[in-house]
């Protein structure tokens, strides 16, 4: 299935982890995802440990002629990788292909769904504690 935004792709960046246990879920995913939008539509990212790293994933938009990433950070909060480290990657990624306009979106952890899902999972932790005999 091709891509429903033809000049776009969406960036999934993880932190990354030497354990291949860990890039399970995030394979699930991107399975579910390339579905939905397109095997053209999206790719993941590693910050660190393991590939393909933004800049890599960047180099291949460029070579197939997309004109725009968006990176959404798989992390729960803003720190120090949100901070600097992620947006270091961003500027290395536009120095190395200028064709492209990359965006940096908010750690989905911030996102008010994200927050509300949270909230809720808490909650049926807590009732179920409470109701176990």
């Amino acid at each position: 299935m091709a891509s429903i935004f033809p000049d776009r792709r969406l960036v999934l960046l993880a932190h990354g982890s030497k354990d291949p246990r860990w890039q399970l879920p995030f394979r699930e995913l991107m399975t579910e995802l390339e579905a939905r939008l397109g095997a053209d539509g999206v790719r993941i990212a590693y910050l660190e440990f393991i590939s393909p790293t933004l800049e890599e994933v960047a180099q291949e938009a460029a070579r197939d002629n997309k004109r725009e990433l968006l990176v959404l950070p798989f992390f729960l909060a803003t720190g120090a990788h949100l901070a600097a480290d992620i947006p270091a990657q961003v500027r290395q990624a536009s120095r190395q292909c200028p064709q492209l306009q990359i965006g940096l979106a908010p750690p989905i952890g911030e996102h008010p769904r994200v927050k509300a899902l949270f909230r809720e999972i808490a909650c049926e932790y807590a009732r179920a504690e409470r109701e176990a005999p």
